[in-house]
């Protein structure tokens, strides 16, 4: 893994942005392990506060606030769905509109930590919507460029995977192998929200890993 300074992406004084690496949890979790949070406030020498979160296996933008205030702030933006979030995965080719939008209705199966989509709501079911687009075939494999629209946990790895196009490497949602480094082929790519000065408006943008099939995805 790359020195976390060279993976900083933003700083100023209400905030700092990484570009995650796929096996970081955004937090410390029961494992233990080294975790994003903790290596960015050794990083900054200074308390942040989570603002989002990233699943371990996934890279990409990853936001802390340096203050109370901006974390609320921010805080306040994901909860009413105003920030802009772009992803892009790897997935099999298969025989998919080109385009489209997805919705289904999400449960979380906390004791095994696996996200269900279903094509009608359920008993505590959440509905999940993104979009996507296929850009690009390399091989076997395509990629999506994909939209989130709702926020929920799994939820990209799950509408894919229900449509049949699993992320690559995401065994627990379908895919047929790992890979070699226990990532999987989705990238946080660009996150768009309002600066916690309440005026400026800021897009983040995180390079995609230089490993693996990300190395020949072009975006045009």
């Amino acid at each position: 893994m790359k020195k976390i300074s060279d993976l900083v992406l933003h700083k100023d004084h209400h905030l700092i942005v990484l570009n995650k690496p796929a096996g970081l949890s955004t937090q410390q979790d029961k494992t233990g392990d080294p975790n994003a949070h903790q290596m960015m406030m050794a990083y900054a020498h200074r308390d942040l506060y989570v603002v989002h979160r990233l699943d371990q296996r996934v890279s990409g933008v990853l936001v802390f606030a340096k203050t109370k205030d901006a974390a609320a702030f921010l805080s306040k933006q994901w909860k009413e769905k105003t920030t802009e979030k772009m992803y892009f995965a790897i997935v099999p080719t298969a025989d998919i509109p080109a385009e489209g939008t997805l919705t289904h209705h999400l449960t979380f199966d906390n004791k095994n930590n696996i996200t269900t989509a279903h094509q009608e709501p359920v008993a505590g079911s959440l509905e999940g919507t993104l979009t996507y687009k296929v850009i690009q075939h390399l091989d076997n494999f395509m990629v999506l460029k994909v939209n989130l629209i709702s926020g929920r946990k799994h939820q990209i790895r799950a509408q894919l995977a229900a449509i049949g196009v699993p992320v690559r490497g995401d065994i627990k949602y379908g895919s047929k192998r790992t890979n070699e480094n226990g990532s999987i082929d989705l990238h946080a790519y660009s996150l768009d929200f309002i600066h916690p000065s309440g005026k400026e408006h800021v897009k983040i943008i995180a390079p995609f890993p230089e490993e693996g099939l990300w190395k020949h995805v072009v975006i045009e």
